[in-house]
């Protein structure tokens, strides 16, 4: 084999190897990136998995505070419509309110001004003939037997017919006020057939200031008349002042009120 040939040979054989190694080498490159790329896509899977998760946890917590929220909300508004509810009925019961103080002031004025022109009216009698005497929200005229009656009679004596008309004078001026007559007695026993007992004469007398007071143009519709007896003293029996103080006929005058219940209307 010429020198030629030989060297042509050599040069062949090394242009391979380099081939060969430059192939090998590429192949191990490839095999070097699909590793590093199979590394790599591996985290970025995993890191996307737990992306995917916090994600999926935090829809999970945010699904339960909206659910919470909308919860909340439901009671806020049923609260809310509760509370509008009771605003409603205490509006309504403020005006009520408002209505019966203003009845009561105008309740109050009147029997203020009834009190002072029925003591006008009486200042010629002695206050161991009659009272006048206000209390809760009433006006209470008490007249005693000393003015009204003697002992064991429901004849109205002329002194105390005198005064029953100026009280009936009054009170025909003031048709806002109802009138109660009560007839009390002390405790002692009635002493003629006339009268079955105390009662009996208290009521007498009761019914005789009534027809008296209608008598001189007081409408029947507006009294009433009841006998206490000796049940409700005002003073001890046990001494003879007084017994005077408890025989004695009270006229009760009491203001006719505003049906209130139609205030809210």
């Amino acid at each position: 084999m010429s020198e030629i040939q030989t060297s042509q040979n050599t040069k062949e054989k090394s242009g391979s190897k380099f081939w060969a190694w430059l192939l090998a080498a590429l192949l191990l490159a490839l095999a070097a990136f699909f590793v590093w790329d199979k590394i790599n896509s591996n985290k970025k899977y995993k890191n996307l998995e737990t992306e995917h998760q916090q994600t999926a946890e935090e829809f999970l917590k945010y699904k339960s505070e909206h659910e919470s929220m909308e919860a909340n909300y439901s009671d806020l508004q049923k609260r809310y419509d509760a509370l509008n509810s009771q605003i409603g009925g205490t509006e309504d019961q403020i005006k009520l309110l408002q209505r019966q103080v203003a009845d009561q002031d105008s309740a109050l004025k009147a029997l203020r001004a009834l009190k002072s022109d029925v003591a006008k009216a009486l200042d010629k009698f002695s206050s161991d003939e009659l009272k006048i005497q206000e209390k809760d929200g009433k006006l209470y005229l008490l007249l005693m037997d000393k003015l009204l009656f003697k002992s064991g009679s429901a004849d109205i004596e002329s002194r105390g017919q005198t005064a029953i008309r100026k009280i009936a004078k009054e009170l025909a001026k003031n048709p806002d006020f109802g009138i109660l007559v009560e007839g009390h007695t002390d405790n002692q026993p009635i002493k003629n057939s006339q009268y079955k007992d105390n009662w009996d004469l208290s009521t007498a007398r009761a019914n005789t200031v009534v027809r008296f007071l209608s008598d001189n143009g007081l409408p029947q519709k507006r009294l009433t008349a009841a006998g206490r007896g000796e049940y409700s003293p005002v003073a001890s029996n046990a001494t003879e002042a007084g017994r005077a103080q408890n025989r004695r006929t009270e006229i009760i005058l009491t203001p006719n009120f505003i049906d209130t219940k139609k205030v809210a209307k």
